[in-house]
């Protein structure tokens, strides 16, 4: 047999492109690249579509907190929220804080039957592992009864509630019928005292619930309040600030074991409760990390000087972050004693109205506390147009971390910028001198809120609303 030869007939060469790979990111870092943009939902949005994995690690962060600023939203919302892809399961924090007509032309009531009970217990339902729930007064007549039952009582992984600025009675009186219903604590009207009875053995309703805001609500009933409190023994955060509380709120509250889990509490704006009361439940306090019991006082409700003492004295003093005492009967004992007891962790500091007559009080305060970035130095009496810059090249020369002092408007109109130090203002209610130079990028006016955060998200991340009430009230 020959051998037959073959020639080469046209042969191409093809040049085999070189495919590009995607280099291995591990789940953790895209996860963590994710959470910094979490309030970017454009941004993530894109991101879901780069790839399967990118989808799996972005989605749960576009649902994660879903937050409704008009009807239109929230109705598309509630249309898709019970997909077959069960993107509901992945919401967490359900924001309705920011909810407004604004700029639309039209009333609240004529969004009365798109924004509804019902519609608003069907989305609660259909997401079972939510762990928030915001609302300002701009939907507060979607809180009904009925929807009352289901988010406090069905919602078993809720553990944060915030309810902010609820004014009407219609509200008032919905929130007694449900307090009726979880009772646990008898409220008896003896005499002109009011007096509580508690039945311990009774199973408190509220037992899941760890974070509560009833800010600025004034219309609740200290009853509700009370009921409120009975079924929730597991708070760790708690704002009451602006509430109709008086002394029997407090002192039922110190005769329980709620304190000794208080991290963050509020009770700023409080015009009914009394030092002694006041002094009394902080001393139950033992993991406080922030207390603001900021407020306008007169002279039978102020915080005074032997009562500030106990509290600076008490064994979450050296714990506290965040302390706000402005108003308070402030004297140079009750600063020595911050020095003493909040020296090492203390950031935010208010001590608005101190009686404090020389300057140098205060620069030896700043001295001993090495990382305070914020103090509230309004009406302070030693103040005046030619001694404050002294206090602010003080801070400069001794490197003081501090960034931000807060001011009243009378004396900050009459200075000026110096040295790395501007003045900024807050639609005219709150003054603040700032560095021009520091780290953080959050503004001098968003540093030091009188609404507790209860996400702990930032001020960033607040809706206006909660904005407004936090710094700008």
């Amino acid at each position: 047999m020959s051998d037959h030869i073959f020639p080469l007939i046209n042969l191409q060469v093809v040049s085999m492109k070189k495919i590009a790979t995607v280099p291995y990111i591990p789940p953790e870092i895209i996860r963590m690249i994710f959470g910094l943009l979490r309030d970017d939902k454009k941004t993530l949005a894109t991101c879901a579509l780069v790839s399967h994995t990118f989808n799996l690690h972005a989605t749960p962060f576009l649902y994660h907190t879903v937050a409704f600023v008009f009807p239109h939203t929230f109705t598309l919302f509630a249309n898709v929220v019970n997909d077959i892809k069960k993107r509901s399961h992945m919401v967490r924090h359900l924001d309705l804080s920011g909810f407004s007509t604004c700029g639309l032309q039209k009333s609240y009531s004529d969004f009365h039957n798109v924004v509804t009970p019902e519609l608003l217990i069907y989305i609660l339902r259909s997401c079972p592992e939510l762990k928030t729930f915001s609302v300002s007064e701009s939907l507060e007549f979607v809180i009904t009864f009925d929807v009352l039952k289901v988010l406090f009582l069905e919602c078993k992984n809720v553990i944060t509630i915030d309810l902010c600025g609820f004014s009407t009675k219609q509200f008032g009186n919905t929130l007694e019928q449900f307090c009726r219903l979880i009772g646990r604590v008898r409220i008896d009207d003896c005499g002109n005292d009011l007096t509580t009875a508690f039945n311990v053995n009774d199973e408190p309703a509220l037992s899941h619930l760890q974070r509560l805001s009833l800010h600025e609500c004034a219309v609740i009933s200290e009853c509700s309040t009370i009921i409120l409190l009975a079924n929730a023994p597991n708070l760790t955060h708690l704002d009451l600030g602006g509430c109709s509380i008086s002394d029997l709120t407090i002192n039922f509250l110190a005769e329980t074991n709620a304190p000794t889990n208080f991290r963050h509490l509020l009770l700023a704006k409080c015009k009914n409760i009394s030092s002694c009361a006041i002094s009394s439940l902080i001393l139950k306090c033992s993991q406080l990390e922030s207390l603001n019991l900021y407020g306008v006082r007169d002279t039978t409700t102020i915080i005074n000087e032997y009562d500030l003492i106990n509290i600076l004295s008490s064994p979450s003093a050296k714990n506290l972050q965040i302390l706000d005492i402005g108003s308070s009967q402030i004297t140079p004992l009750v600063l020595t004693l911050i020095k003493e007891n909040c020296s090492s962790s203390l950031k935010n500091l208010g001590i608005s109205k101190a009686q404090i007559t020389n300057i140098s009080v205060i620069k030896d305060l700043l001295t001993s506390l090495p990382n305070l970035q914020y103090i509230d130095l309004t009406s302070v009496l030693c103040f005046n147009v030619l001694n404050t810059n002294t206090l602010l090249n003080s801070i400069v020369k001794n490197n003081h971390p501090i960034h931000t002092i807060e001011m009243n408007d009378s004396l900050l109109k009459k200075l000026y910028a110096t040295k790395g130090w501007k003045i900024d203002v807050n639609y005219g209610r709150r003054w603040y001198y700032s560095r021009e130079s520091r780290l953080d990028s959050i503004r001098a006016d968003r540093v030091h809120g009188r609404k507790l955060d209860l996400t702990e998200y930032g001020p960033e991340y607040m809706s206006n609303i909660f904005q407004y009430y936090s710094f700008d009230a």
